[in-house]
């Protein structure tokens, strides 16, 4: 009867994971709030409909595991060392001084230092699956704010491994000698050792051992195998099991296995970490926290102001403007998932009492459900700011560090009649390699410091600054230029540019690129005379290749290229195109063409005559020339022999044409 009930209680947690996920997907919110809510309504601190935590916990504590293994294989070593060095002291500072804050202020309370610091590590780290999910639906992981959000979350997700390391030693009692603490910190990091060159060494190898066994239930069972058992050597150094999965699995990021280990346990990692989540939710205890509601919403208040400002103030540090610290301070202003696995290695060790504890898990509950909220009013809240404070106070002190190496020698006065482009990424650069070459004037506008700093150093015409004030529209000669090439991703800051520069220049032609197609009608609306979706682009390319692959003519494909730009992509974005365009289609797809077929040594057609081919019958394609050492016959007699290097020129329709390269390529190009 006890098995019964504790696969009763495991039914009813799969469907309330089944629940909350179908609702939450609905709203927008990611699942994680949705099962710290439940655990918290459904535990026994709840209406008491699970009982047995300890089973639970077990099943959740194997899911974090999985969990932080599978984080540490997407994480990927060689993204890290791409990250630019700029990001990385960015996240090293954001984390450091929300430790030192927040220690400050808890020695302050009366804290003593060891749990004061260790609490600055729960606060100092935010949610990586949160703020990316948030960035990633709303397309904008590949803006400024996007970025960086994303190189600091990197950096914690990081700082969790010299964090775990760290809880012995902070741990160690007051009458703990040094050699004792030193004893504890040498066994912890000998452990991480043993799990690094099992990592390098060893894992490797038993991965290919799977994969070449060729057995999807062996490759499965040996991937949980790897996680669960680095998680347990991790256990045996006295550290936390999720450290060594999440180890092993960064360091398994670059095998060229990585993406099937992924796969293999992605279903129990989601299945069990959402269980992690709901054992979470059921450890906390609502009648205390109702109790201190006040202290709650303080705290948690408190947790949100310092973690914006701290963030904020080093995206501007890192010379960005302020409308972009803005964003990323209300982006990263919560308690991270990292913060929970770390709080119970916390509680295992004696560094969080109990109130404590209840308070973190109610802060992070609430910093985490507003979270949306925060990322969603963002960009309007930034925008704010941007328009009631001066542009003096926005282009801050700390960008004035980037702006006293960059700020224009340029004489401005040389530029009319040129081409302003916004960002300088890959298609920014694009664009001004080409200009430069043509010899056609043109201005670089770009938010990034260290970006125009480099710039500048190769010679660009680069300035510094926020293309989405008018102010700095101005300053680029936006009055006396020809052409705007907006050149960024980011979609709300895109549609500022647009409407500004519009409203200052009515003339100027503007071309816009955007990755997302929601994007293409708005871009019209506000006064764009191009937009570039990159998406239908690539598919214009494919569709291209295709083309080319029935030998339809290239002036052709180029006319229907054309037609489908001048359409506004309706064939891609399902709309119904004019009649007289589909006929246009009908007609070349069915039009005669020509094409010519290089005869190798392999071809079926070498030694043979004309009429051995007989390619009028069996491929309704007709030889009406064949060139040989550059001299050309013409309507070639029936008894022509075909030698190896010559050129044979087809006539007939795209598919005859078709049929006919069939007849006459090798066999081994059939493959």
């Amino acid at each position: 009867m006890h098995e019964l009930n504790i696969l009763g209680e495991l039914v009813l947690l799969l469907a309330v994971i089944i629940v909350v996920i179908s609702i939450f997907r609905k709203i927008n919110i990611p699942p994680l709030v949705g099962f710290l809510i439940s655990g918290l309504i459904i535990g026994p601190y709840g209406i008491k409909l699970v009982k047995n935590i300890d089973a639970v916990n077990v099943l959740a504590e194997v899911g974090v595991v999985l969990l932080l293994f599978t984080i540490g294989l997407e994480f990927s070593l060689t993204r890290l060392k791409r990250i630019k060095k700029i990001v990385l002291i960015g996240g090293g500072l954001q984390v450091l001084v929300t430790i030192f804050v927040v220690t400050f202020l808890q020695m302050v309370m009366g804290l003593e230092f060891r749990q004061s610091i260790f609490v600055g590590f729960l606060i100092s780290l935010s949610s990586t699956a949160i703020v990316m999910k948030l960035l990633t639906d709303r397309a904008e992981t590949d803006t400024p704010h996007g970025k960086i959000s994303l190189g600091i979350l990197l950096f914690q997700d990081l700082c969790i491994v010299p964090m775990m390391l760290l809880v012995p030693v902070l741990s160690a009692a007051s009458g703990t000698t040094l050699t004792e603490v030193s004893i504890k910190f040498v066994i912890a990091l000998a452990g991480v050792g043993v799990i690094i060159v099992a990592a390098i060494y060893i894992m490797p190898k038993l991965v290919e051992f799977l994969v070449l066994a060729k057995s999807r239930e062996l490759f499965v069972i040996g991937v949980v195998f790897l996680s669960l058992g680095t998680a347990l050597v991790t256990s045996y150094a006295g550290l936390s099991l999720a450290l060594g999965a999440f180890i092993a699995g960064l360091i398994l990021s670059e095998s060229e296995y990585s993406h099937e280990i992924v796969g293999a346990a992605l279903p129990f990692r989601d299945a069990l970490s959402s269980l992690f989540f709901i054992s979470i939710g059921m450890l906390v205890n609502v009648n205390l926290l109702f109790e201190k509601s006040l202290l709650l919403i303080i705290v948690s208040s408190a947790i949100i102001v310092i973690k914006f400002f701290i963030a904020a103030i080093v995206v501007l540090f890192l010379s960005f403007p302020a409308r972009t610290a803005i964003i990323v301070g209300l982006s990263l202003s919560q308690i991270g998932e990292f913060s929970f696995i770390l709080a119970l290695a916390g509680i295992s060790s004696g560094l969080m009492s109990n109130e404590i504890y209840q308070m973190f898990l109610g802060a992070s509950i609430i910093t985490m459900m507003l979270t949306p909220l925060f990322i969603q009013f963002s960009t309007p809240t930034a925008h704010l700011f941007q328009k009631l404070l001066p542009h003096k106070i926005t282009f801050n002190f700390f960008n004035r560090i980037v702006a006293d190496e960059v700020i224009e020698k340029i004489s401005l006065s040389d530029f009319k009649n040129h081409v302003i482009i916004v960002g300088y990424g890959l298609n920014g650069k694009n664009v001004a390699s080409v200009l430069k070459e043509t010899g056609i004037k043109y201005l670089i506008v770009d938010l990034s410091g260290v970006t125009v700093k480099a710039a500048r150093k190769s010679g660009e015409n680069v300035l510094y600054g926020d293309a989405t004030r008018k102010e700095m529209l101005l300053h680029l000669g936006i009055e006396n230029a020809r052409v705007l090439v907006i050149a960024i991703s980011d979609s709300d800051a895109m549609r500022r540019i647009l409407k500004t520069a519009r409203n200052l220049n009515p003339d100027l032609h503007i071309i816009s690129r955007t990755r997302t197609v929601a994007d293409i009608e708005d871009l019209y609306k506000l006064g764009s005379n191009e937009v570039i979706p990159e998406e239908f682009e690539t598919s214009i390319e494919i569709f291209t290749r295709v083309l080319r692959q029935y030998h339809l003519p290239r002036n052709i494909i180029a006319a229907q290229v054309d037609l489908i730009r001048r359409e506004g992509y309706g064939m891609f974005r399902g709309l119904k195109l004019p009649d007289a365009t589909m006929d246009q289609l009908t007609a070349i797809l069915v039009a005669g063409t020509t094409d010519t077929f290089l005869v190798l040594n392999e071809s079926p057609a070498r030694g043979k005559t004309l009429a051995d081919l007989n390619l009028r019958l069996l491929s309704g394609c007709s030889v009406i020339a064949v060139v040989r050492d550059n001299k050309p016959t013409t309507n070639p007699p029936p008894d022509f022999t075909i030698e190896s290097g010559d050129v044979m020129v087809l006539l007939g329709t795209h598919a005859e044409i078709d049929k006919a390269f069939d007849l006459l390529s090798p066999p081994r190009m059939e493959e």
